[in-house]
């Protein structure tokens, strides 16, 4: 009975110890690269940078193609963000998928003026948004002078935890800007606000203002300033309204313009302004272990309740999953058990078959361990398997021992011997 205690006892200690983890890294083939560079850089120097990363990628003797791409869309509004996707060779050609990205690491690291993260494509993505790295942290709050106040520094805190790589935020509130209050209203000749804005977008949003056929082709006309001129703000002192009595009005005599800094973009989750932070796991940690060093950092910083944090994605999703796993491996048992008692009409014989999963449960977990595996939704589906086996083979043998002792009067010791002999093929 101390025996059967003691085992029951350590299965939960190390079933509670465990490093667990959600859905282990797959070698999909294909990985995921974004190239970040300061938020007031131009187009062109973007794609200066953006070539440079992507002749690295293809030189890279585990990759086979690479596709590179830039510009806003919906889930990175940010002009300063180039993306790149790269296709691997053959498995048997190559390395593993964390492989080739641990190895391209180094050499992407060291380039002055950008940051890049590559990352191996999850075969399932589970919400969440995609960020820089595979795992996002999530802080919302009502104020944004507080959120941008706050993020930073979890940023940096979380930098200075073990075990994480490439943390990162999708906070961009450097971006260089030109502000202009319309004094239009007040000054003769009339001037709109409509009419400034079509001035600005006929100099900077590449309006088509016609088309021009050929015999096999046509191709449109877009009006828009010299680059020249497109580069310095200066050039905005320049530029001419026209009113609606048709006059042409300088641009600074109708609007005051400033310079200074502010955010290029403001993320919303749940209606209120959040900052994703995302973060990846160095190999030999667990998902488990890194949040919870992430929500002892955030306890440790004191964080302000106005601010909510919390994973999502991924994390979310394991978070929820890890709550209900062991509720889920109780109400299993139980439901074998109220079987069993039904199929042999006894209270006892449905613990004697029950009373080997312990063993199997301790067994399976000191054999993750030992191989340096964590527990994640894979092994916990073997785990469910291995239940199943044992009971099985439990159940066999108590019908040979109890038929044992109704038809030659075997003592109920020599019966389940004589039963363990006939299950293992023995007898």
């Amino acid at each position: 009975m101390f025996v059967f205690v003691f085992i029951v006892g350590a299965t939960g200690l190390l079933y509670r110890n465990m490093p667990k983890g959600f859905l282990p890294s797959e070698d999909s083939g294909q990985l995921f690269c974004f190239i970040e560079a300061p938020q007031d850089i131009s187009f062109d120097a973007m794609v200066t940078y953006q070539r440079s990363v992507l002749e690295i990628l293809r030189a890279d003797p585990n990759i086979e193609a690479v596709t590179g791409f830039m510009g806003a869309t919906s889930f990175n509004p940010s002009l300063n963000v180039g993306r790149a996707t790269m296709t691997l060779k053959p498995r048997s050609q190559r390395k593993t998928a964390d492989e080739v990205v641990r190895g391209l690491r180094p050499k992407v690291s060291n380039m002055m003026g950008i940051k890049v993260f590559i990352q191996n494509v999850p075969a399932i993505r589970i919400g969440g948004q995609l960020t820089k790295s595979p795992y996002q942290y999530v802080v919302q709050g009502a104020s944004t002078e507080e959120l941008y106040h706050w993020v930073p520094i979890i940023e940096e805190k979380l930098k200075t935890l073990p075990g994480l790589l490439d943390v990162s935020s999708d906070l961009q509130i450097a971006g260089r800007k030109s502000t202009s209050r319309s004094t239009a209203r007040r000054l003769p000749p009339r001037v709109n606000p409509q009419q400034i804005e079509a001035a600005l977008a006929n100099a900077y949003g590449s309006r088509q203002v016609s088309n021009i056929y050929t015999a096999t082709n046509q191709y449109w006309v877009i009006l828009e300033l010299e680059p020249r001129f497109q580069r310095d703000p200066a050039a905005l002192s320049m530029l001419y309204v026209r009113s609606s009595s048709g006059a042409l009005v300088p641009l600074n005599a109708v609007a005051k313009l400033t310079y200074g800094v502010g955010p290029m973009s403001v993320s919303h989750l749940g209606q209120l302004p959040s900052v994703t932070l995302s973060f990846d796991l160095q190999p030999g940690l667990a998902l488990s272990e890194a949040i919870d060093v992430i929500q002892k950092a955030a306890l440790e910083l004191q964080v302000p309740a106005t601010l909510n944090t919390r994973f999502t994605g991924t994390a979310q999703a394991f978070q929820a999953s890890l709550q209900g796993m062991g509720i889920l491996l109780l109400l299993s048992i139980l439901v074998i058990y109220l079987v069993l008692g039904i199929l042999y009409e006894s209270f006892i014989h449905p613990l004697t078959i029950l009373s080997g999963l312990p063993t199997a449960g301790l067994g399976a977990l000191v054999t993750l361990w030992a191989f340096n595996f964590e527990l994640n939704m894979y092994a916990f589906v073997g785990i469910i398997m291995l239940v199943g086996i044992v009971k099985k083979n439990a159940i066999m043998m108590i019908d040979f021992a109890i038929e044992a002792q109704r038809k030659e009067g075997k003592p109920p010791s020599e019966a389940i011997y004589q039963a363990c002999l006939i299950a293992s093929g023995r007898s």
